[in-house]
């Protein structure tokens, strides 16, 4: 029966076949041999696909995924129609040293370990270089020297090449001319040649904006001393260009970024020359291309001249640049006369005030049992023990006190009470990956327990700051300003035997911090968020019991009729109106946005023994930012205190002679890098050893370098604000700045 069926069935079958027969016959004719299966992807599209996968290979080999890169660009070198796109693969696999090694499955473990090898060594030098830049900002060149010497003999390609390429064009230096130094002198030499240009750069693109007339005739200049920048200059206005213009043709141009919408607005208004515009790129162009004629020897002094009534600094640096630029021994001669006249002449006009108005507050005493905590350069070493209800507790209620065991080097302590810590940007929940923030209160279940004299420590996770050094420094500022603040160390810490890493160590807001700066601690301690309007719901550090939460509502009712009223008079009962001023002033110096100016992050003490309120800077791990800040500084809210000191005549003066006094004293960007350098110098070990420190090495040494520039562009820049405050023309000119800042006023 089964051949009976099988025999109906062949028939069928065999018809079947025989129109398939045809079919495949007639379009293997004419279809199929004329289908190319990536004819979707030809010319410019199929080059981009090739260039993207070489990109998409060292991304994956970075992942950990290197064999299975090396096989593709393996597959690319060989069959890519591109030739570049195949060179480009061939010179990756050379660099990952495995070019001579069969790609299969037998050499699988030897590849991954060779490219691993490889990619290490790569990434090392090009840490070494950006760790080049740091050190030149600093002004550290032996120091640079000496690193790049080595960093410079890797061979790199591909997008590490690129970022190579991109640094050295960051610090003026070519590739070739760097290769060529091959001792210590002539290395020391190129960087500080490196860190003259930047330098004289720098004060170009400011002068540009500030007082354009020296700003334009400095960039010629230097051009003229070093005609190799007009090229570097071009190849990063084309970085620029490509990212700022692929960016911004998604976007309206009121939905661009404020920085790049109010570049724009003001080099259309102002026609600011060669200053970058999405809207004349191509006439940028053109002019870089235009001779630009020499200024007259005449023209340099009179420009100098004008420029040292506003900073003589920067007009002696523009003639000793025009100096350079001009071999003629006459004209040379008649620049030195300039140079010498201005210093004969430079008149003494010191910000003037060197003595604080106000209260100037200090530590009642000086050194105590937690001083080697906070004051010396040792990092200590914790050790905190949780059993697994109190993990489990800290997973729900991560504010709650749990139980924990301390210790200390020989130090052990039982039934101390451990506590999640951070807000919004700072805060992790506690699963065992994340880098937590813990306070620590050592009598929480115990009473009269302390650590080194401390009833509790604050162990921030500066998940906000990753140069670790922010907050110790911030604070210090406060300090040496007779302003209270907290003492900062650092310390590493293990959770159950397992490294956490690096730690912020602040010292907490208690009854023994008071003490150290008050007479009497037993005032009313609140802290932000929010303003003192919202009176009723300020956190309380004090006693609840003896808190006087209403004379808050007196003291907002006084600051609202101080600003009514265009006098501080009402405010005089309730704060010390200088010591005030100070403490805004250093916010706004500090670039401390996040503070009370916001208002967000601070603490306010009211003293029982003057009966007025004293604030003190908290949360200050966003410090030195952005140096570009409106002179009386700018808010997202409006502290009514602020609010008060700025809509005032009296509250205004008193902020211009606060700053005048703290740039005269205390803002000294020498001294100020030089302790950046001491502390981020004993915390590197640490900090490449964090094993959960949520940011790469190179964004490390990145904000390490924006925090070091800040303090000499903000001293700057504050300088030339206050003496635009009798000048309306060059206020308009600095508001630019202002417009880039992050929030405006």
């Amino acid at each position: 029966m089964n051949s009976e069926k099988k025999q109906r069935i062949n028939p069928l079958v065999i018809l079947l076949l025989a129109l398939l027969s045809i079919a495949v016959e007639t379009f293997s004719n004419d279809s199929i041999s004329k289908i190319d299966p990536m004819d979707h992807l030809r010319g410019r599209r199929l080059s981009e696909r090739a260039r993207q996968l070489v990109s998409i290979c060292n991304s994956m080999a970075e992942m950990g995924l290197s064999y299975e890169a090396a096989r593709l660009l393996k597959s690319t070198s060989i069959y890519s129609s591109n030739k570049e796109t195949s060179e480009e693969a061939k010179r990756i696999l050379t660099s990952w040293r495995i070019n001579e090694l069969e790609i299969n499955d037998v050499n699988a473990d030897s590849i991954r370990k060779t490219i691993r090898k490889t990619l290490n060594r790569n990434r090392s030098a090009l840490l070494d270089h950006k760790r080049v830049q740091t050190l030149l900002t600093a002004g550290r060149t032996s120091q640079a020297a000496k690193i790049i010497a080595n960093a410079k003999q890797v061979e790199l390609f591909g997008e590490s090449k690129e970022a190579q390429l991109r640094i050295l064009n960051e610090l003026n230096l070519k590739q070739e001319v760097l290769n060529k130094a091959k001792d210590q002198n002539s290395l020391e030499s190129l960087m500080s040649k490196s860190m003259e240009i930047t330098k004289l750069n720098d004060i170009s693109e400011f002068l540009r904006t500030a007082h354009p007339e020296s700003g334009n005739a400095m960039r010629t200049l230097i051009r003229k001393v070093y005609p190799e920048t007009a090229q570097m200059d071009s190849q990063r206005n084309r970085e620029r260009d490509r990212y700022r213009s692929a960016f911004s043709r998604r976007l309206p141009e009121n939905a661009r970024p404020p920085a790049m919408r109010v570049q724009d607005d003001g080099e259309r208004g102002r026609g600011r020359e060669d200053g970058f515009s999405f809207f004349n790129n191509r006439s940028r162009q053109q002019n870089n291309n235009q001779t630009i004629e020499p200024l007259s020897i005449e023209k340099l002094i009179k420009i100098a001249t004008e420029l040292a009534n506003f900073d003589y600094s920067m007009s002696i640096s523009f003639l000793n640049l025009a100096k350079q630029s001009i071999t003629d021994e006459v004209s040379r001669n008649k620049i030195n006369k300039a140079i010498q006249s201005l210093t004969k002449n430079k008149k003494n006009k010191s910000l003037g005030q060197t003595k604080p108005f106000g209260a100037f507050l200090k530590p009642l005493q000086k050194q105590d049992k937690a001083s080697q905590i906070f004051d010396s350069d040792e990092i200590f070493e914790y050790k905190i023990t949780l059993s697994k209800k109190s993990i489990e507790s800290l997973k729900k209620e991560p504010k709650i006190f749990v139980r924990a065991t301390f210790e200390h080097k020989n130090i052990k302590l039982e039934n101390v009470g451990v506590r999640l810590k951070g807000f919004l940007g700072s805060f992790r929940p506690f699963d065992g990956q994340n880098k937590n923030g813990f306070t620590v209160k050592f009598n929480a279940f115990k009473n009269g327990q302390r650590f080194k004299g401390l009833n509790k420590i604050q162990l921030n996770n500066a998940a906000q700051d990753s140069t670790f050094v922010r907050e110790k420094l911030g604070y210090s500022l406060f300090r040496e300003a007779g302003l209270p603040a907290p003492r900062v160390g650092h310390a590493t810490v293990l959770i159950n035997g397992a490294p956490f890493g690096l730690y912020v160590q602040v010292e907490a807001s208690t009854e023994d911090f008071l003490k150290r700066w008050f007479d009497d601690a037993s005032g009313d301690l609140y802290e932000g968020p929010t303003d003192i309007t919202n009176w009723k719901n300020l956190d309380l550090d004090s006693d609840p019991k003896k808190a006087e939460r209403g004379l808050l509502i007196g003291f907002a009712a006084a600051a609202f009729e101080a600003k009514e009223m265009n006098d501080l008079t009402p405010l005089k009962d309730w704060i010390d109106l200088g010591h005030f001023s100070r403490f805004m002033a250093m916010e706004i110096l500090c670039d401390h946005w996040d503070g009370y100016l916001s208002p967000n992050n601070y603490r306010l003490y009211r003293n029982p023994s003057d009966r007025k309120f004293y604030f003190i800077p908290h949360g200050a791990d966003q410090l030195f930012r952005n140096s570009s800040n409106n002179l009386f500084g700018s808010s997202r809210g409006r502290s009514v205190v602020v609010e008060a000191f700025r809509s005032t005549d009296e509250g205004e003066l008193m902020i211009e002679e606060a700053l005048h006094y703290l740039l005269s004293t205390i803002w000294a960007p020498e001294k100020i890098v030089a302790q950046v350098m001491h502390d981020y110098k004993r915390l590197k070990p640490y900090i490449i050893a964090d094993v959960k420190r949520p940011y790469d090495l190179f964004e490390v040494e990145e904000r390490l370098q924006d925090t070091i520039e800040y303090f000499a562009k903000t001293d700057r820049l504050k300088r030339w604000q206050l003496i635009a405050l009798d000048n309306r023309e060059l206020q308009d000119r600095l508001s630019r700045f202002n417009g880039r800042s992050r929030w405006g006023r």
